[in-house]
């Protein structure tokens, strides 16, 4: 076979790999306190009474923010494109930018002091990256069990299967849940320095 032809399949192939996203549980299978639907187009759920997760915010989804009361945005996108959609007057932007293939325990860190922060004042916060799917499925996924106390196999299981499109590709994502790094994560956010 012709080189060029074997360097395209394999690169069609890797790239097709990429967009293939866990399977989700279906809904008489998914636990009922695993995140609620708002808005299946923008990947739009409601985790906690206090935590929201989407995809990249457009114009139209800012009166369902303001319809849930969010007062923080988090975006983990290494580009900040929410200072040209979302007004600053309506909500706090926090730009927490994470490269999917290179996440660590110290970005987690991260959106955990800013839920943290948000909590302490008593503010709603949605979470997203571009898709909604991966860098805020871990987010979440840690949120879980640095807020809520959920076991880390729990707040993987929702994260890969619930429905969000997460990409098993990424691999070291599930890596990052040791109980070392949620010790750390924890003991960081009890002792900030």
């Amino acid at each position: 076979m012709n080189k060029k032809i074997v360097v395209a399949l394999l690169l069609s192939s890797s790239s097709l790999a990429g967009c293939i996203t866990s399977p989700a549980l279906s809904s008489e299978q998914r636990p009922p306190h695993w995140g609620t639907i708002l808005n299946q187009k923008d990947n739009f759920y409601q985790i906690s009474e206090q935590v929201f997760r989407s995809e990249q915010p457009t114009a139209e989804l800012i009166p369902q923010l303001k319809a849930h009361d969010i007062d923080v945005v988090i975006n983990l996108r290494s580009r900040n494109k929410n200072l040209a959609v979302l007004p600053s007057t309506d909500f706090k932007l926090v730009h927490v930018p994470i490269h999917t293939w290179a996440m660590s325990r110290e970005d987690l860190l991260q959106v955990m002091q800013q839920i943290q922060q948000a909590k302490a004042l008593n503010q709603k916060v949605l979470i997203h990256c571009y898709h909604g799917s991966d860098r805020t499925g871990a987010s979440v996924a840690m949120y879980r069990i640095i807020f809520e106390n959920w076991k880390i196999e729990d707040a993987l299981n929702e994260m890969k299967h619930g429905g969000y499109g997460f990409h098993p590709v990424w691999i070291h994502i599930e890596k990052i849940f040791s109980p070392e790094n949620v010790k750390w994560i924890q003991q960081q956010l009890s002792n900030p320095s």
